[in-house]
């Protein structure tokens, strides 16, 4: 895309955000070494994707925990493959990878977009309740999430979850190697109308990535944890404060490779949370049906 920058400007666009990158790197290390030590934290000027980057480490000798972020991604990749690209500064893109016993995880692995969800969603709130509070300006709306893996901010979308896995050469049975892949909009830039970091907060208090970064990944770790040990029941009620599609007339494309903004829904219905389990619930014609990430693509009906 043309950002309307000479090669010098960008490339000092770029130095800045990744000094910026790499304090907020030394801020996670402070906050989350203690429960964290094998933790590994990684900024570059750029990547393609960063989960790709930390897929390839699956078959490391000694996989251990791994962030890694980039100043500008130049490939990356939304759920179903689609492309997300953004400039320096405009949006923050990291992947956080680390060995999960999936076999382990009580209820399975289904929901853990869900508790990602939960936690970007609880750090941003709280970043952006800090800074409204500094401003000395009402404390702004707080995030919704989008089963099973968006960020929505008064009605538009602010980011996006991507979880991919695979068994690693080194891992023993159970256990999978696992990225976390997370996309935001933190300032408006190119993205308008979407949703971003910024939106509800005065210019001078508005979060740059760094800071974005710095708030969501101690919550994330936290969370992980969590529902490595526990699975999502223990979250599914804070989950469901935040449940955007809840109580919402809903379309879902349940063919493969249906597409929703060309195809019609296969299914529509009341969508009614989701279970323990982090499955949908939908309210249809043929009774209350249970939906798993992957099997269908939902959206709120348009009035």
């Amino acid at each position: 895309m043309d950002t309307g920058q000479g090669p010098a400007s960008a490339s000092a666009d770029r130095d800045a955000v990744v000094a910026d990158l790499n304090n907020a790197a030394e801020q996670i290390w402070l906050a989350c070494h203690t429960d964290w030590p094998d933790l590994a934290i990684e900024v570059r000027p750029e990547v393609g994707s960063t989960n790709t980057e930390l897929m390839n480490r699956a078959d490391d000798p000694a996989p251990a925990p791994m962030l890694l972020t980039a100043a500008h991604q130049v490939a990356g990749r939304g759920r179903q493959g689609r492309q997300w690209v953004a400039r320096p500064g405009d949006s923050l893109a990291f992947s956080l990878a680390l060995p999960l016993a999936f076999d382990r995880v009580p209820g399975g692995a289904g929901a853990l977009s869900l508790a990602v969800g939960l936690a970007v969603a609880q750090g941003l709130d709280a970043l952006r309740a800090g800074r409204a509070a500094q401003a000395g300006v009402p404390a702004p709306a707080a995030l919704g999430i989008k089963w099973p893996n968006d960020l929505w901010l008064n009605g538009r979308k602010l980011g996006g979850i991507l979880i991919e896995a695979r068994q690693g050469a080194h891992l023993p049975p159970g256990h999978r190697w696992v990225v976390v892949g997370i996309g935001l909009n933190v300032r408006a830039g190119v993205f308008a109308p979407a949703a971003c970091v910024a939106d509800g907060l005065p210019a001078s208090h508005a979060p740059a990535v760094g800071a974005t970064w710095a708030a969501i990944v101690p919550m994330l770790l936290d969370t992980v944890r969590t529902f490595a040990q526990q699975g999502f029941a223990p979250l599914q009620a804070a989950y469901a404060q935040r449940d955007v599609l809840a109580g919402q007339s809903v379309a879902l494309w349940t063919r493969p490779g249906a597409q929703p903004t060309q195809d019609t829904p296969q299914e529509t219905g009341l969508a009614a949370g989701v279970d323990a389990h982090g499955s949908l619930l939908v309210h249809t014609d043929s009774g209350l049906r249970t939906w798993s990430s992957g099997e269908v693509s939902v959206r709120p009906c348009v009035p």
